[in-house]
């Protein structure tokens, strides 16, 4: 069974770009723009890995991690951002974040960090 990831992003072309990646990897994808979005797809769906940018519209990406860890200490959080600041990273990675990376992202260090990160998972 392949690993569920949910993408959230605001930037359609962006969100769709990784989408596409992911699938061809094999994964199970499923995509939104916003925090609110992702929580209602949270309910009725569960994720291996959650890729979120931190500047969403409505709540941020740091508030969409800190609600995941606190529902489930497992998930697989991905911060990914445009605007990285060492607060912000310290920030993400004290609420639980697997990894904080900068945008452009690098499609194949995305790859890897997943299969990386589930690979931990499955160990543990």
């Amino acid at each position: 069974m392949s690993a569920r990831i949910l993408i959230v992003e605001d930037e359609e072309t962006l969100r769709e770009s990784l989408k596409r990646v992911l699938i061809k990897e094999g994964y199970a994808v499923d995509s939104v723009g916003s925090s609110e979005s992702a929580f209602r797809t949270i309910q009725t769906c569960s994720y291996d890995v959650i890729i979120t940018d931190v500047i969403l519209p409505g709540l941020s990406g740091m508030e969409l991690l800190k609600k995941c860890k606190t529902s489930n200490e497992d998930l697989i959080v991905i911060i990914i951002t445009a605007y990285a600041t060492i607060e912000s990273a310290v920030e993400a990675v004290k609420n639980g974040a697997y990894e904080y990376l900068v945008k452009p992202i690098i499609h194949e260090e995305l790859k890897a960090l997943i299969r990386r990160a589930l690979q931990e998972k499955a160990a543990s």
